[in-house]
């Protein structure tokens, strides 16, 4: 039997609840540790979670000779030197989202990764649900022809408590607070939370950006949190972008957390031969995905041939997980990312979403922040 992969997770709060309970549905996979900033949160984490060994320093944790993966889940801000450390120990690592807070930090991390010889793999589960997977083989497979647009967005709902509003990313009951992202300095917002997952899934269907242009808005100028405190974010809570990809495809990108009753995660992407649209009311981890297609016969004007795509059963078969489940259940594309992951560590090969895919996405993101400013239509080779 192969040695166990060993991972540390950095954040108690989603990586450790929800990474830490995927991690331990994939074979040969254990979680052995975990770090926060604090002696006293990281003991009672472990304790709470069952875990073996508690940091309180990340550089301390990314050199235990016994770890293989480091996790890092906390904000953009903080994670820079935490990946690289991990990378100068010769650790795989699996990256939060977005990727980093300059396009500088993002290629250095991505160059690290790549000479250090290990996996990188970002947090961008998208991809790996199964009708996601569906849609990529048929797209794979010629049922759109060549691409020539796609309309993308990706939104939580604007929560209206006693009358006041707030972002369901600030406060959902599941999680504790994300507060930080209203901070400009931390690196997260709505618009950069949510476009990256997105163009992680679209880049993933057809291709490279080539050129962006785009707004960006602050909707909600202040957060009405229920414990009575109030936010006034500094960071925009919505974005729009229209982008050209290098195929030749056009089409729009919206991205935040300012829109209520929201149906959340859309993607729809046409060419010269059909069209296919996946529609999710949930934030992807859940049943609700459904998968329509549409070809370019000839119908009476006014009718499609817009029908539910039935998905293969092979996509909720997960390989290498514990328990070998193989029907639709929550968070099964986060149960395909880390099974891929730990397959690529024991062949050699690249994870997916990679530090690669990351880099060149989050030169997207900030190229339409530069073109909010400056009014303009940006390049990707502008981006420097």
């Amino acid at each position: 039997m192969a040695k166990p992969l060993k991972v540390g997770i950095i954040s108690a709060n989603w990586s450790l609840k929800v990474h830490g309970a995927a991690w331990r549905r994939i074979e040969g996979v254990e979680v052995a540790a975990i770090c926060t900033s604090r002696r006293e949160t990281a003991e009672k984490a472990a304790a709470d979670f069952g875990i073996p060994k508690a940091y309180w320093n990340h550089e301390e944790m990314s050199a235990d000779p016994d770890l293989d993966i480091i996790d890092v889940g906390t904000r953009p801000s903080f994670r820079f030197p935490m990946v690289m450390a991990a990378l100068r120990n010769g650790k795989h690592v699996y990256d939060a989202l977005p990727f980093a807070t300059s396009v500088a930090d993002a290629d250095a991390m991505r160059d690290a990764q790549k000479a250090a010889g290990v996996v990188g793999v970002v947090d961008a589960q998208f991809r790996w649900s199964p009708p996601a997977q569906q849609m990529k083989a048929m797209i794979d497979a010629g049922f759109i022809g060549k691409p020539l647009g796609f309309h993308v967005q990706l939104f939580l709902p604007l929560i209206v408590e006693n009358d006041k509003p707030y972002c369901y990313s600030a406060w959902s009951g599941n999680t504790a607070p994300y507060y930080w992202l209203a901070e400009k300095s931390s690196g997260g917002s709505g618009w950069r939370n949510f476009a990256t997952h997105s163009l992680l899934f679209l880049t993933h269907l057809i291709g490279p950006v080539e050129e962006a242009t785009g707004l960006l808005a602050t909707g909600v100028p202040e957060w009405f949190l229920p414990n009575g405190d109030v936010l006034r974010p500094e960071t925009h809570d919505l974005g729009t972008a229209t982008l050209r990809m290098a195929n030749g495809a056009i089409g729009s990108l919206q991205a935040g957390w300012c829109v209520p009753d929201t149906e959340g995660w859309r993607v729809e992407v046409w060419g010269d031969r059909g069209r296919l649209l996946l529609s999710d009311s949930s934030f992807g981890n859940l049943l609700s995905a459904k998968l329509y297609a549409g070809d370019a016969r000839l119908m009476p004007y006014g009718e499609r041939a817009c029908a539910e795509v039935e998905i293969d059963p092979a996509y909720y078969a997960v390989p290498g997980t514990i328990g070998g489940e193989t029907g639709p259940r929550p968070f099964v594309a986060m149960d395909w990312m880390f099974a891929n992951m730990a397959a690529a560590i024991r062949s050699g090969g690249e994870g997916s979403p990679s530090f690669t895919e990351a880099a060149a996405v989050h030169r997207v993101v900030e190229a339409v922040e530069r073109a909010d400013a400056e009014r303009r239509w940006i390049r990707m080779d502008e981006m420097v």
